[in-house]
C-alpha cells in the first residue's frame, strides 16, 4: 500500500472537483477534490473540517461528480477550503453543503436542510 493517496484511487479527480457520495439513501455528504487523491470536507465524524483520503470520505459508497461554475480556479477553491481544515463540524450552520458552498461562491447555504438553513442569516 502506498503512503500517497493518489495512487490509491481508481479516479484522480481535478483540484476543484465537487464531490458527493450518498448517506444511508437520503442524505448527501458533499467535498472538494484537492488533485491529490484527498478530499475535504465538514465531517460529523470528525468533528470538523479535514482532509481526508478519498475512501475515507465516501466510505466504500460511489463517488459521483457534481458540476458547479464559479470564477475561481480549482486550486483557489482547494486553497479556501485548506483554509477551513479544523472548523468545528455544526449541522444547522457548518456541515457539509455550508462548507462547500462557501468555498465555491463565498455564502454558506445548503440546500438539504431547506427553510431551516441558519447559514443562510
Amino acid at each position: 500500500m502506498s503512503r500517497y493517496p493518489y495512487e490509491n484511487v481508481p479516479i484522480l479527480h481535478p483540484a476543484g472537483t465537487l464531490l458527493e457520495v450518498g448517506v444511508m439513501g437520503v442524505v448527501r455528504h458533499v467535498g472538494i477534490a484537492t488533485g491529490y487523491g484527498t478530499v475535504i470536507h465538514s465531517s460529523r465524524r470528525f468533528g470538523r473540517v479535514a482532509e481526508t483520503s478519498e475512501t475515507q470520505f465516501s466510505r466504500g459508497a460511489p463517488v459521483r461528480v457534481v458540476p458547479y461554475r464559479t470564477a475561481l480556479s480549482g486550486t483557489e477553491v482547494v486553497a479556501r477550503a485548506r483554509g477551513k481544515i479544523g472548523q468545528r463540524y455544526g449541522v444547522m450552520t457548518r456541515n457539509c453543503e455550508h462548507f462547500v458552498s462557501w468555498a465555491i461562491s463565498g455564502k454558506a447555504r445548503s440546500r438539504q436542510l431547506g427553510p431551516l438553513d441558519l447559514g443562510r442569516l
